[in-house]
């Protein structure tokens, strides 16, 4: 069993006003190319880590296309809640309309193999910037990008969440052995450079191995960041940022 990670697939098969060629032509027929690089690479007992922005669906009965284009795609799919999945309101209503083989997280895990998986949706960490990284269009990035009130207090409530997936992670790790814990978050839990901080540091003390995230699009070409920190593999797997390929993380 391998286990693979491709987030942001920002899927919009019953919603055809939302196609994504306006953020580049590499958009372009971009569920075909997913399709077509996820059969090439996965294997039907490997395990598939999406975190997040699924489906540009306002409500679950429009996501449900979108929802089984992925579950028509050879693996076990794990899912994460992102900032644009306005569809996933109530975790039990997700959970029963989902296809087979395919899992959804909400601040809890699941043991799959010889892996225990977390996740929660996350939110911007206070401090953390980007925008050295993003090839902007010609009017930069937006001049106000200070946490709000609202953001910091939205953060405080995601770290929370995250304590509770880590502990429902370690009590589903204590009964047999489990070679791989793996985190999935939407946003990024860190800066590119893997500075230690409070989500690091979290992730440091229970022993996970591999960090997935998505939520960071439109990246200048070449770059690589993220990496290997203090014992954690962090691993940005927004699909643009990895050619619309599913990414084998371990």
């Amino acid at each position: 069993m391998r286990y693979f990670a491709l987030a942001d697939p920002h899927l919009s098969l019953a919603t055809a006003d939302k196609g994504q060629e306006k953020f580049g032509p590499h958009w372009r027929d971009h569920d075909r190319q997913i399709a077509e690089s996820w059969r090439a690479l996965v294997a039907d007992d490997d395990v598939v880590l999406v975190a997040g922005d699924i489906s540009w669906a306002l409500r679950l009965p429009d996501a449900l296309p979108d929802l089984q284009f992925l579950a028509a795609l050879p693996g076990t799919k794990v899912l994460i809640k992102g900032n644009h999945d306005y569809w996933w309101h109530s975790i039990s209503r997700v959970r029963a309309a989902l296809p087979p083989r395919m899992i959804a997280l909400e601040h809890d895990a699941v043991r799959i193999g010889d892996a225990v998986i977390c996740g929660t949706r996350l939110w911007d960490v206070p401090g953390v910037r980007f925008d050295d990284l993003i090839a902007w269009g010609p009017g930069g990035p937006p001049a106000d990008r200070e946490s709000s009130d609202d953001d910091l207090r939205i953060y405080r409530r995601e770290v929370g969440r995250l304590e509770r997936a880590l502990a429902d992670a370690q009590v589903k790790s204590a009964d047999a052995a489990t070679n791989l814990q793996i985190v999935m978050t939407h946003y990024p839990p860190c800066d590119a450079e893997l500075h230690e901080n409070e989500l690091t540091r979290m992730f440091e003390q229970v022993g996970v191995q591999h960090v997935v995230f998505g939520h960071l699009h439109s990246l200048k070409s070449g770059l690589q960041p993220f990496g290997a920190a203090r014992g954690v593999q962090y691993h940005l797997t927004a699909c643009d940022y990895l050619d619309f390929r599913p990414r084998r993380i371990a």
